[in-house]
């Protein structure tokens, strides 16, 4: 799995990630593209270049329709 850095979890960065992600999502539907991803992840501060940016999108994109939504970014940001 690809590394990232992320923010220790605590409220306020969980409001973080909240905000980051609905600012990514610009059509408001609750998931992001590839370009959305990428300025998710830029906002973030995540520290991953496109090519880790790509390899990510595509293991995070658990149903393979070409979107992350909410529920598979939370569960992969989450992840230990």
């Amino acid at each position: 799995m690809i590394e990232r850095s992320k923010p220790t979890r605590h409220p306020a960065a969980e409001r973080e990630l909240l905000e980051e992600f609905a600012v990514a999502d610009r059509d408001n539907d609750g998931r992001v593209n590839f370009a959305e991803f990428k300025q998710l992840l830029d906002g973030l501060e995540a520290g991953m270049s496109e090519a880790e940016m790509r390899i990510g999108f595509e293991e995070v994109d658990t149903d393979r329709d070409g979107f992350i939504d909410r529920r598979e970014f939370f569960e992969w940001w989450s992840a230990d």
